[in-house]
């Protein structure tokens, strides 16, 4: 995540070119690569300064104010630091760019936790890609603001989301998935049908679509 006064065009080219000095866009560059390689589309999201807003006679950029808590509160892994490890503990650094492929950790086996619901993909949860857990379930899930896995469907490789407490006044967790989950709900299920949400761990679950579950609680 960053902000630019560049264009998004040349603000995308110092990925593609990025200089040797230029040690974040190098590894995230590598990142990107090793995602495209294994086969995971790599989504960019940004937000254009309309130059409307205003405090008092200031101007202000409304994506530079909002960077630093966004960063503060998902804590991106793509942001900062000089070696960050992927997710099976190999350095991303430049040469990564060169391995065609890339390991995802298996999720933790289903008999860790055997608490399951189902959820009903109501509109709002099928065109923005999160949903809310029940009283009777929220604490099987991590803290507010912590990161977790969602694995679709048989997929090994997880949608990174982020556990939010703070949505619901009751502080029962809200998934929010983002534009990861979101696609899967668009192109593999329709709305208001029934997944069956596995838990298998307090940062870690599972979404298939719904079949033998009648026995299984409704989420809210």
């Amino acid at each position: 995540m960053g902000k630019t006064l560049q264009s998004l065009q040349a603000r995308m080219a110092g990925y593609k070119r990025p200089a040797p000095s230029q040690t974040t866009n190098v590894r995230n560059k590598a990142r990107i690569i090793a995602l495209l390689q294994s086969g995971a589309a790599v989504d960019i999201i940004a937000l254009p300064d309309n130059g409307l807003l205003h405090y008092g006679q200031f101007h202000f950029n409304l994506a530079a104010g909002l960077e630093d808590s966004i960063i503060r509160l998902l804590n991106p892994e793509w942001n900062g630091g000089a070696a960050i490890p992927d997710r099976a503990g190999a350095s991303l650094l430049p040469h990564l760019a060169a391995e065609s492929n890339a390991s995802f950790p298996l999720p933790i086996s289903p008999a860790v936790s055997s608490a399951s619901f189902l959820l009903i993909l109501h509109p709002t949860y099928f065109a923005r890609g999160f949903f809310n857990v029940g009283v009777d379930l929220a604490a099987q899930f991590g803290d507010d603001a912590q990161e977790i896995e969602i694995f679709c469907g048989a997929s090994q490789q997880p949608i990174i989301g982020m556990i939010n407490r703070t949505a619901n006044g009751n502080g029962t967790p809200r998934i929010m998935g983002g534009v990861g989950l979101r696609d899967w709900f668009q192109h593999e299920l329709h709305q208001m049908q029934e997944v069956t949400v596995t838990v298998l761990s307090r940062n870690a679950i599972r979404l298939e679509p719904s079949g033998a579950t009648d026995d299984l609680p409704p989420a809210v």
